[in-house]
């Protein structure tokens, strides 16, 4: 398969660093939601969802700047409309997660620090009724978002072991 066919290197490699760090974080709230002595755990899962939310932002600019590879032709139109559509989906949830959890630790009265390097600045106001509210969301998200990923999963696999059509090589990493 031709690079022009391909992503991006620079597509690909946010890809997989993207998919690494929220693998990561999703053990890592899972582990958090099941543990006694929390506080490096959540600083920790606080900084990757921080850097998940810039990649991310780098990402769309990136995605939004260079056209990805077009659809094989013999794709259903509806097919291509679902893949689209998980795309834009994982972007959103790239945002609206880490968001949420920003916003929800600074509801608890939380400082989020990234790596204990420096601290953001608060979006939200400490609310123990709002800190509710978006510690749920933020669940909600996580859960919606870790779907998303095994359908996108789901839809790699098809194309590599049903159709055997070679799609998912235009994202492979080398």
């Amino acid at each position: 398969m031709g690079e022009a066919q391909r992503y991006t290197r620079v597509a690909r490699a946010l890809h997989w660093l993207i998919a690494l760090l929220v693998a990561g974080n999703v053990v890592g709230g899972i582990v958090i939601a099941n543990v006694e002595n929390q506080n490096t755990l959540y600083d920790l899962h606080r900084s990757t969802g921080f850097v998940i939310l810039c990649l991310a932002a780098i990402r769309i600019v990136w995605r939004l700047t260079h056209r990805p590879p077009p659809l094989p032709a013999h794709m259903p139109a509806l097919q291509k409309f679902a893949a689209e559509a998980v795309h834009w989906a994982l972007y959103g949830f790239m945002f609206a997660t880490p968001l949420a959890g920003w916003a929800a630790a600074n509801a608890y009265g939380a400082t989020v620090s990234v790596y204990w390097l420096f601290n953001l600045p608060s979006i939200a106001p400490k609310d123990e009724g709002l800190f509710n509210i978006l510690k749920g969301t933020h669940a909600v998200l996580a859960i919606s978002f870790t779907g998303a990923i095994l359908v996108h999963f789901a839809g790699a696999m098809f194309h590599t072991i049903v159709q055997r059509d070679g799609l998912m090589r235009r994202m492979w990493p080398v």
